[in-house]
Protein backbone atom coordinates (compact mmCIF):
# COMPACT_ATOMS: atom_id res chain seq x y z
CA UNK A 1 0.00 0.00 0.00
CA UNK A 2 2.79 2.58 1.13
CA UNK A 3 4.46 1.83 -2.78
CA UNK A 4 1.02 2.52 -4.30
CA UNK A 5 0.65 5.96 -2.71
CA UNK A 6 3.93 6.53 -3.78
CA UNK A 7 3.07 5.70 -7.13
CA UNK A 8 0.23 7.99 -7.22
CA UNK A 9 2.21 10.83 -5.31
CA UNK A 10 4.99 10.68 -8.17
CA UNK A 11 1.96 10.79 -10.90
CA UNK A 12 0.58 13.93 -9.15
CA UNK A 13 4.16 15.45 -9.11
CA UNK A 14 4.38 14.94 -12.91
CA UNK A 15 1.23 16.75 -13.58
CA UNK A 16 2.58 19.92 -11.31
CA UNK A 17 6.34 19.61 -13.28
CA UNK A 18 4.02 19.61 -16.62
CA UNK A 19 2.40 22.52 -15.00
CA UNK A 20 5.13 24.56 -13.97
CA UNK A 21 6.58 23.90 -17.55
CA UNK A 22 3.60 25.43 -18.54
CA UNK A 23 4.52 28.47 -16.94
CA UNK A 24 7.72 29.05 -18.30
CA UNK A 25 6.48 28.69 -21.93
CA UNK A 26 5.15 32.05 -22.80
CA UNK A 27 6.01 31.98 -26.27
CA UNK A 28 2.94 29.44 -27.76
CA UNK A 29 0.41 29.46 -25.02
CA UNK A 30 -2.15 27.46 -26.85
CA UNK A 31 0.32 25.30 -27.57
CA UNK A 32 2.00 24.51 -24.01
CA UNK A 33 -1.68 24.35 -22.97
CA UNK A 34 -2.90 21.37 -25.41
CA UNK A 35 0.31 19.65 -24.46
CA UNK A 36 0.03 20.12 -20.68
CA UNK A 37 -3.66 18.89 -20.84
CA UNK A 38 -3.24 15.63 -22.77
CA UNK A 39 -0.17 15.13 -20.36
CA UNK A 40 -2.50 15.57 -17.76
CA UNK A 41 -5.23 13.40 -18.63
CA UNK A 42 -3.04 10.33 -19.11
CA UNK A 43 -0.97 11.10 -15.80
CA UNK A 44 -4.82 11.25 -14.21
CA UNK A 45 -5.89 7.95 -16.02
CA UNK A 46 -3.16 6.32 -14.33
CA UNK A 47 -4.46 7.64 -10.69
CA UNK A 48 -7.51 6.35 -11.50
CA UNK A 49 -5.87 2.71 -11.89
CA UNK A 50 -4.31 2.96 -9.05
CA UNK A 51 -6.86 4.44 -6.15
CA UNK A 52 -9.23 1.50 -5.86
CA UNK A 53 -5.86 -0.33 -5.17
CA UNK A 54 -5.47 1.56 -2.60
CA UNK A 55 -8.83 1.87 -1.59
CA UNK A 56 -9.42 -1.71 -1.29
CA UNK A 57 -6.20 -2.20 0.43
CA UNK A 58 -6.98 0.26 3.30
CA UNK A 59 -10.42 -1.30 3.68
CA UNK A 60 -8.60 -4.73 4.00
CA UNK A 61 -6.16 -3.36 6.66
CA UNK A 62 -8.85 -1.53 8.38
CA UNK A 63 -10.95 -4.77 8.77
CA UNK A 64 -8.00 -6.97 10.42
CA UNK A 65 -7.42 -4.53 12.95
CA UNK A 66 -11.40 -4.75 14.01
Amino acid sequence: MKRLRQIEAGYRSQIRRAQQALKDTTVDRVKAERKFEKIRSKIEGKIEKVQPKIRELTNLKAEHRS
